[in-house]
């Protein structure tokens, strides 16, 4: 009986045992996961920026207000219904008798018949609504691409980080090496300073790196529109290359002039300011309405039909109106209008002209960056090699630890510029999706 008992609490306790074993492997494996705080991709970060950025928010609200305004132009060449009623009561004495009261009421319409100046107005205001939505699509684009940055620059800085920590235990690790060798008298006091130049060197560089990423975590939640306080991690996503020569830059800038939200917006503008400006030269047209009304005027108010047929009434006219003079305000309407088109137009070729010096440099820093990444892959390829070759040598004694820290700093240096040329090369290549009015991520 004692046996089985023993048994059965021996039993008891492996499994306690065993279940904080995996317990406590559980909260290992999550334990990062849940101390960052939720993981982001790219597409999300994009998503949230546009939901929370206040440029964007305010471009929406001028939407609406252009679509308000356009609304509102249309009012000068709808009928206008007015309808009335009053009483009134008159006497030759003030308060006192006799007094005589009048009732009336009274419908009447008024309508715009020909009015060009008008007409001319209500195209200016839809082309403003199709204007206030360019700049919308201009605004998100350019939100995008600054998100873009800073992510992809927070995850270079993430992966420069963990470089760097290589690299300052490796320098540990040979500084401990180069101890044990001085003090057995292998290495000279100059060695042993090296290696600890280079040991601290290495701390220096890591602190640094460590603010990089904590300062690169910031903007990109600046971007975003988290809060300061949040913790979050972002996770990279596989992107593919979409291959851009600077040979296409006939075709590829015939697309930027037609599909980029700031060109569409800077064009929107000239066609408004030319309306704007053949509205100002029909100013000095004549304009046309008819008006019409009807009403009922009596001693005393009633609703019956042959005392309402005796004392109603109605007229029905027409009336054309010539301004003569108008004390200088339309040669001044014209004169502005005319500055502002030509203001406008400067604009259209300034944003064209600029969009193609920087759709040409994308595309050269494209070639370069493609050109430098391969490079860069070769290169850090052969400094491995020669890290592990050089490693080996020195575990038999054929190198000397000096040598094998010149060949773990070319192998850190050459993974540097590998990790650099590589998101310089894809953030090039988003660049000029941007400039092509595309999406960052489809």
């Amino acid at each position: 009986m004692k046996s089985k008992i023993l048994q059965r609490s021996v039993c008891l306790t492996r499994y306690k045992c065993f279940s904080i074993i995996c317990f406590v492997e559980v909260l290992i494996f999550f334990f990062p996961t849940i101390l960052s705080g939720k993981i982001y991709t790219l597409d999300e970060c994009i998503d949230m920026a546009v939901r929370n950025n206040f440029s964007i928010r305010k471009s929406r609200e001028n939407i609406s207000l252009s679509q308000s305004q356009n609304l509102l132009s249309y009012s000068d060449m709808l009928p206008y219904i007015r309808a009335s009623s009053s009483v009134t009561r008159s006497s030759t004495v003030f308060g006192l008798d006799p007094y005589s009261d009048t009732y009336s009421s009274n419908i009447s319409l008024t309508q715009t018949v020909f009015d060009l100046s008008s007409i001319y107005d209500i195209r200016g205001s839809r082309i403003r609504v199709k204007e206030s939505i360019a700049l919308h699509n201009a605004t998100v684009n350019e939100i995008e691409f600054t998100v873009a940055g800073f992510f992809f620059d927070f995850l270079k800085k993430r992966k420069l980080l963990g470089v760097k920590e290589l690299g300052f235990s490796e320098s540990e690790e040979n500084l401990r090496k180069t101890q044990l060798m001085y003090d057995v008298g292998t290495f000279s006091k100059v060695d042993l300073l090296r290696a600890e130049v280079i040991k601290n060197q290495s701390e220096l560089d890591l602190l640094k790196s460590k603010k990089d990423v904590e300062l690169s975590k910031a903007n990109l939640a600046y971007a975003v529109g988290f809060n300061p306080d949040l913790e979050f991690d972002v996770k990279e996503d596989t992107f593919e290359f979409k291959r851009y020569n600077i040979s296409d830059y006939d075709s590829l800038f015939k697309l930027v002039n037609e599909n980029n939200p700031e060109i569409l917006s800077e064009r929107l503008s000239v066609s408004r300011s030319k309306t704007q400006l053949s509205s100002s030269y029909c100013r000095y047209f004549p304009t046309l309405s008819i008006h019409g009304s009807y009403g009922y005027s009596g001693d005393k108010f009633t609703f019956s039909k042959e005392e309402w047929d005796e004392k109603d009434s109605w007229s029905v006219g027409a009336s054309v109106s010539l301004p003569l003079f108008t004390g200088f305000s339309r040669v001044a309407n014209v004169k502005q209008s005319r500055a502002l088109l030509r203001s406008s137009e400067l604009g259209l070729d300034d944003a064209i002209a600029r969009k193609g010096i920087e759709l040409k440099k994308a595309l050269l820093a494209i070639d370069e960056a493609q050109k430098t990444f391969i490079l860069a892959e070769k290169n850090l390829e052969k400094a491995e090699l020669s890290y592990r070759m050089m490693q080996e040598k020195y575990n038999l004694g054929a190198a000397t630890i000096l040598e094998l820290i010149d060949a773990e700093q070319d192998y850190e240096q050459a993974q540097v510029t590998e990790i650099s040329t590589h998101f310089d090369l894809l953030l090039t290549t988003f660049f000029v999706k941007n400039l092509l009015g595309e999406r960052i991520v489809d």
